[in-house]
């Protein structure tokens, strides 16, 4: 008998989430001691970079050996609702937009440092691995979609779009560990907004809209250092 027979989609999904977590704790345990610096802000992006290639990895070795699948499908949704998914995705980020502008004109009135940095001064991609950026929104929103999202709805008996999509921003909230408490929160309610927005239209597109508009801009126009 075979993995895939002897595993259900709701085992196999509940052993691929302990996998994912176990190695985020395993990861930030060992992250001093091979980077030789302790885990902080500023190079937490590190962390990030390797959990995203574990991720992709662990997904690929559960979807050939158990029922475990990467809905590629995030992909190629139906043009009605790639359409309507786009539009969300563009008024949400342009919202976004703007609310960034909005704090970072409060922040100049409280911080004369953050008010002294320049609106604008550039893409900064070679910060943080920036230039990468763009890739990790499309690797991540498909993982959390079309890997994560998708695998917990095939899990459950009946449908549920709340619990798919709490359940999906409750891991998110988890593989953020490393950063500080408001990151996590934030990557959290990132992942439950775009959540419902995925599960209106089953396209992936709006939501890569929405994650690089809130985590490239901010450095832009210097809300974030």
């Amino acid at each position: 008998m075979t993995v895939k027979k002897r595993l259900t989609p709701a085992l196999a999904t509940l052993l691929f989430l302990l996998s994912g977590v176990a190695c985020q704790v395993v990861a930030i345990k060992i992250f001093p001691s091979v980077v030789g610096a302790p885990l902080v802000e500023d190079n937490a992006y590190i962390l990030t970079r390797i959990m995203e290639v574990y991720l992709i990895i662990l997904s690929l070795i559960f979807a050939a050996f158990t029922n475990f699948k990467i809905h590629f499908e995030c992909f190629k949704p139906e043009k009605a609702k790639l359409k309507n998914d786009l539009i969300i995705g563009g008024i949400c980020s342009a919202a976004l937009f703007v609310i960034l502008i909005v704090i970072r004109l409060v922040q100049n009135q409280i911080d004369p440092e953050i008010a002294a940095r320049p609106w604008f001064g550039g893409l900064y991609l070679g910060t943080y691995m920036r230039w990468f950026y763009p890739f990790s929104a499309i690797l991540q929103e498909l993982f959390v979609k079309g890997i994560v999202e998708d695998n917990i709805t095939a899990s459950c008996k009946k449908y549920n779009k709340h619990f798919s999509v709490w359940m999906t921003g409750l891991f998110f909230f988890v593989l953020h560990m490393g950063y500080e408490l408001p990151m996590m929160f934030g990557a959290a309610v990132l992942c439950i907004v775009t959540g419902y927005l995925y599960e209106k239209n089953k396209s992936v597109y709006g939501s890569i809209l929405i994650h690089f508009v809130i985590g490239f801009v901010p450095k832009i126009i210097g809300v974030t250092r």
